[in-house]
C-alpha cells in the first residue's frame, strides 16, 4: 500500500493520529473540565469576589485614562495660553570691534535693520528679520560693555576715561545718548608686588594675565515708539589731551543689551511657572466639571446602566379606582 499510494498511506496515518489527539484531548477536558466545575461550585464566592476585583481594576484604569487625556489637554492648552501672555526679555551679547582709524574709537551693534547707519549693513546678517521689531516699545533697556584692560603702566596714568552709548534709529537719528566714566582699580606697589609675587608661576604659565575687567552698565533709557535700531559705542578722550590720544589700551570688549519688562509684565515673567500651574488646574477642574455634567456616561460608564436598571425595577404605584 505504501509503495501503490504513498500519500494516502500519509493521509489515512495523519487521521488516525488526529483522531487518537482528539479522544485524548477530551478525556483529559471531561476530567479537568468537572474538577474546574466541581471547584468553582465550591468556591464560587471567591470567584464572584476575583470577578469584582478584575471590572473593579478595568474601570480604574479606564477613568485613570481619560483624566489623564484631560489633564494632558489642559497642559496643552495652558501652553498656547502662556505663550501669548508671557513676553520675554531681551538679551542681546555682541563683542565690540572699534575702529581706531577715527580720533575716538567706535563700534557698531545692530539690532535690526539701520540702512542710515554706516558700516552697519554689513553686520545684520546674524540678527533678527530686518522687518521685525526686537525691542517692544515700553522697555526700559540697559547696555553692559566689558572692558578687559591689561594693568600697564599707560593704563594706570592715563586716569579716567569716558565711554558713550548712543541709541540710533534706523535712519541714523540720535534717539538718546547715555555716558559713564571708567577708571582701571588702584593697586599700591606693595599690593602690586605681592600678587604678582603669589601669582608668578599662573603668570609665567600664561594661565592668567595682568589685566582687570570693567563692567559699566549704562542705565536709563527707555524704549518708545521709534525702535532702537543700532548702538554706537565711543571711547571718548579726556579734554586734556589732543585728539587721537588718550585712548585706553583694550584687550577685548563686548557688549550684553538687556530689556527690562514693563511691571505687570515682569510680574508675570517672575511668577511664570506659578501661573501655569495655576492655569492648569483651573482648566482641568473645568474641563472634568464639564465632563461629568454632560458627558458623564464617557467617565462613569456603569452609571448609566444603574441610572437605567433603577428606572426599569421601579414599579407604578397602583391608584385605587373611586367609585
Amino acid at each position: 500500500m505504501l509503495v501503490v499510494d504513498p500519500f494516502g498511506a500519509i493521509r489515512r496515518g495523519r487521521g488516525f493520529i488526529v483522531r487518537k489527539l482528539v479522544s485524548l484531548w477530551n478525556l483529559v477536558g471531561g476530567f479537568f473540565g468537572s474538577f474546574i466545575d466541581d471547584w468553582l461550585k465550591e468556591h464560587k464566592t471567591i470567584w464572584s469576589l476575583l470577578m469584582q476585583f478584575g471590572w473593579g481594576l478595568f474601570w480604574s484604569c479606564y477613568v485613570c485614562v481619560i483624566l489623564c487625556g484631560l489633564l494632558v489637554f489642559s497642559v496643552m492648552l495652558s501652553g498656547v495660553l502662556m505663550r501669548y501672555l508671557v513676553e520675554e526679555p531681551i538679551k542681546i551679547r555682541q563683542d565690540l570691534i572699534f575702529d581706531y582709524t577715527k580720533d575716538n574709537p567706535v563700534a557698531y551693534v545692530p539690532i535690526q535693520s539701520c540702512g542710515g547707519v554706516a558700516c552697519c549693513e554689513e553686520n545684520i546678517g546674524d540678527f533678527k528679520s530686518l522687518n521685525t521689531r526686537v525691542i517692544p516699545p515700553n522697555h526700559k533697556l540697559q547696555v553692559s560693555v566689558l572692558l578687559t584692560m591689561p594693568e600697564s603702566e599707560y593704563n594706570r596714568n592715563l586716569g579716567v576715561f569716558q565711554i558713550r552709548a548712543d541709541f540710533l534709529s534706523a535712519d541714523g537719528k540720535t534717539l538718546a545718548s547715555k555716558s559713564h566714566p571708567s577708571i582701571l582699580k588702584f593697586k599700591s606697589e606693595p599690593i602690586r608686588f605681592l600678587l604678582t609675587f603669589l601669582k608668578a608661576a599662573p603668570l609665567v604659565a600664561g594661565y592668567i594675565s595682568e589685566s582687570q575687567t570693567l563692567a559699566l552698565k549704562i542705565k536709563g533709557f527707555t524704549e518708545r515708539d521709534v525702535p532702537t535700531s543700532c548702538l554706537k559705542v565711543i571711547i571718548g578722550h579726556r579734554a586734556e589731551y589732543r585728539p587721537g590720544a588718550g585712548i585706553p589700551e583694550i584687550y577685548d570688549a563686548s557688549i550684553v543689551l538687556e530689556s527690562e519688562l514693563p511691571l505687570l509684565k515682569r510680574i508675570i515673567w517672575y511668577w511664570k511657572k506659578t501661573i501655569f500651574i495655576w492655569i492648569c488646574m483651573v482648566l482641568f477642574m473645568m474641563e472634568l466639571l464639564f465632563a461629568l455634567i454632560c458627558c458623564r456616561s464617557v467617565i462613569i460608564p456603569r452609571a448609566m446602566l444603574r441610572d437605567g436598571s433603577a428606572i426599569n425595577n421601579s414599579t407604578p404605584i397602583d391608584v385605587p379606582a373611586q367609585s
